[in-house]
């Protein structure tokens, strides 16, 4: 078995693998494959995965949003929002990640309440859902910025913020 040097080795060995893969995500059969090619133990994947460096969801292994997204956009106004004012857009439940999501300000003035109306979203567990089935050519974050941009949406929340 590797001492603790080896195991550190195999593991940055994995994290920079994964850092090459589009999207930050990895097929599990590769990288079982490098930590044995590498000498590394059975559990280190279930060990880093524990640690919360990275994340394993059906076969695939995928890094952490905490260490290669410190900031992500937000779907309404486009700007940059830091973790702690997050109100993430989850695009599949089984993706613990996320890449869009909302300032917790951009929510509020009636942006939520219309979204809700919408029947295009829904809000649970700290997170925001596509409320609709999505599929072959139907990227959820495509169709939330395009009704959250949209003329209507964007008027609607200057009508509502007139009356306040």
């Amino acid at each position: 078995m590797p001492d603790d040097d080896g195991a550190g080795t195999v593991r940055e060995k994995v994290l920079d693998f994964i850092r090459s893969k589009k999207g930050h995500i990895a097929d599990l059969s590769d990288v079982l494959r490098l930590i044995e090619a590498e000498g590394g133990h059975p559990g280190l994947l279930e060990e880093m995965a524990g640690d919360g460096a990275i994340s394993v969801s059906g076969d695939s292994v995928f890094l952490s949003s905490e260490s290669y997204l410190p900031k992500v956009r937000c779907l309404i106004c486009d700007q940059r929002v830091d973790r702690q004012d997050l109100v993430p857009f989850f695009r599949e439940k089984h993706f613990p990640f996320v890449s869009w999501g909302f300032h917790k300000e951009c929510l509020e003035g009636g942006a939520r309440d219309e979204m809700i109306a919408s029947g295009m979203f829904r809000f649970e567990d700290g997170g925001v859902y596509p409320a609709y089935e999505y599929g072959e050519g139907k990227n959820p974050v495509t169709i939330a910025i395009r009704f959250l941009r949209s003329e209507d949406f964007l008027y609607t929340l200057e009508l509502k913020s007139d009356k306040e």
